[in-house]
């Protein structure tokens, strides 16, 4: 990166209540004095979400996860749209935590692209959704 490269403004500010006015060159997570309370906060976040398993995305989930990516083998949200793109994720339309009874069930289910997948979840990884 140039030394003249614009910066943007830290997005570690929200982690700080807005405390932050440090700028970081493009792909930096956060600046250095940010970068402590963003590993605290996903680290805060993993604890809450529990593993996979018991989220209930167990050995049950990874067949059903297989058959669905190979019966809809593109992203249905860009082939939607008219465009090719692989699917990689299955999403579930209803969430497991709120409708864990819809876990399995192939309808609640859409095979998505990466990109397609973090925006139906809208940064909720993170605290922002």
């Amino acid at each position: 990166m140039s030394p003249m490269a614009a910066r943007r403004p830290c997005p570690g500010k929200g982690l700080r209540r807005g405390q932050c006015s440090n700028l970081v060159a493009r792909g930096v997570s956060c600046c250095p004095e940010c970068l402590p309370y963003a590993k605290a906060t996903i680290r805060e976040y993993d604890h809450r979400r529990g593993n996979a398993q018991e989220r209930g995305y167990d050995s049950t989930w990874v067949k059903v996860r297989a058959m669905k990516l190979a019966a809809d083998p593109l992203c249905e949200e860009h082939l939607s749209q008219g465009d090719v793109v692989s699917a990689v994720m299955v999403h579930h339309i209803r969430p497991v935590e709120t409708h864990p009874e819809l876990r399995l069930v192939m309808a609640n289910m859409r095979s998505l692209c990466t990109p397609c997948h973090e925006a139906a979840h809208k940064g909720e990884r993170w605290g922002r959704g």
